[in-house]
C-alpha cells in the first residue's frame, strides 16, 4: 500500500496504459467504499511559498491557523512545528542542502517583494522556440559566472555575477529550482521516478514565468555551494519544470476545505491517479503523506480517479471547471460529470 520512489503497488489495483490519459489506475477487484487503497510518501520536490514560511512547518506542513511557529532558523528562512521536525528536515537536505538554503536566504531576505513581478494568467504560454531562445540568451552570462566561481577575478566575470544577483528575484521559483537541484544531487536513486512522469513540453505559464526561471538559474549559479553547480543546468531545470507542470499536488490547510494554499510538491506515486470532476477516490494529506480512500463502492476494472480541483473549485459550473482545468492542468476534462 505504501508507494516509495514512485512505485504505486497494491493487490487492489493495477496500472494500465490508456489511449488518452497515459497511465491510469484501475481496480483489480470490487472495492468497498471507505477503503484505504494507497499511501504516497515519496515527496520529491517541495515549494513552500515565502509568505507562509513563518507559519507552516517546512517538514510536515503543520499549520496553526496563521500563528507563527516558535521554532525558527533565520539562516535558512524556515520555521518548524518542533525541534524534531527541524532535525528531520536538516537530515533530509544534508549539510550541502543547509548551505544552499542559507545562501538563498542571504540573497533574498533583504530584497523587496516588489521584485516579484505580477503575472497575467491570461498571457499565452511561451512556445518551444521561445523557451529555447530564452535559455540560449543567458548561456554566455552563465559561462562567465561559472568561470568566476572557478576563481577568475576578471572584471567581466565579476560584472556577470553582480548583474545576476542584482536582478529581480522570484523567491518561489528559486525555491522550486533549489529543491529540484538538491533532489538530483543527493537522491539520484529517486530521479528515475521523476523522469517517468508525464511531461509538458511547454511548462512555463507565461513570458514572465520563463524569465523568472532563467534569472533564477543565473542567480543560483552565483551563490549555490560548489557541489551543486554540476546539477545547476538549463537541462535539469527544464526537466524539473516539464515534470512538475502536470504532476504537482497543492499543499493546503487541512481545515476549511483547504482554503489556505501554502505551496506545492511532487509525489510521483500520487501522479498515477487521473482526474475526474466526480471522483471515486478521495485524497487526504497527513503530514508529508497522501492517503487515498475510495469515496464509494468501486467495481472491478473501473478507473480509480481523484479530483485535481480544490474544495471550492469543485462547486464551479461545468464551464468554469473546464476553464480552470484547461488553464492549470492543460487538458479538456471528459469525465462522466462533464459529459452529462
Amino acid at each position: 500500500m505504501s508507494c516509495p520512489h514512485g512505485a504505486l503497488v497494491s493487490d487492489l489495483f493495477s496500472i494500465r496504459r490508456t489511449p488518452n490519459s497515459g497511465r491510469a489506475v484501475f481496480a483489480s477487484e470490487d472495492i468497498p467504499a471507505d477503503t484505504l487503497i494507497a499511501k504516497a510518501d515519496d515527496l520529491t520536490i517541495t515549494v513552500l511559498l515565502r509568505e507562509y514560511r513563518k507559519e507552516v512547518c517546512i517538514h510536515c506542513f503543520s499549520y496553526d491557523r496563521g500563528n507563527g511557529l516558535k521554532t525558527r532558523d533565520s539562516a535558512v528562512g524556515f520555521a518548524y512545528c518542533s525541534a524534531e521536525c527541524q532535525q528531520k528536515w536538516r537530515d533530509d537536505v544534508g549539510d550541502v542542502g543547509v548551505a544552499a538554503w542559507t545562501a538563498v536566504e542571504m540573497l533574498t531576505k533583504n530584497r523587496s517583494r516588489e521584485d516579484e513581478e505580477m503575472q497575467d494568467v491570461d498571457d499565452p504560454r511561451p512556445t518551444s522556440r521561445e523557451i529555447t531562445q530564452a535559455w540560449e540568451k543567458v548561456a554566455n552570462q552563465a559561462a562567465l559566472i561559472r568561470l568566476a566561481r572557478q576563481g577568475s577575478s576578471s572584471k567581466q566575470h565579476r560584472k556577470s555575477v553582480h548583474a545576476a544577483i542584482s536582478a529581480p528575484i522570484s523567491p518561489d521559483v528559486m525555491a522550486f529550482c533549489v529543491s529540484g537541484i538538491l533532489l538530483r544531487y543527493s537522491k539520484p536513486e529517486v530521479w528515475p521516478s521523476l523522469l517517468a512522469l508525464a511531461t509538458d513540453s511547454k511548462p512555463y505559464h507565461n513570458a514572465n514565468d520563463l524569465l523568472a526561471f532563467t534569472r533564477s538559474y543565473l542567480q543560483l549559479l552565483a551563490i549555490l555551494p560548489e557541489p551543486l553547480l554540476e546539477f545547476t543546468t538549463p537541462e535539469i531545470l527544464f526537466v524539473l519544470s516539464t515534470r512538475d507542470s502536470h504532476n504537482s499536488f497543492g499543499i493546503r490547510s487541512l481545515e476549511d476545505e483547504g482554503s489556505e494554499f501554502f505551496g506545492y510538491g511532487c509525489w510521483p506515486a500520487a501522479s498515477y491517479f487521473n482526474h475526474s470532476c466526480g471522483p471515486n477516490v478521495s485524497k487526504q494529506r497527513v503530514g508529508r503523506v497522501w492517503e487515498f480512500t475510495t469515496a464509494r463502492d468501486v467495481g472491478k476494472d473501473e478507473e480509480l480517479c481523484i479530483t485535481y480541483l480544490s474544495g471550492e473549485e469543485r462547486q464551479l459550473s461545468r464551464g468554469r471547471r473546464m476553464e480552470r482545468l484547461r488553464r492549470t492542468w492543460g487538458f479538456e476534462c471528459g469525465c462522466e460529470r462533464c459529459e452529462i
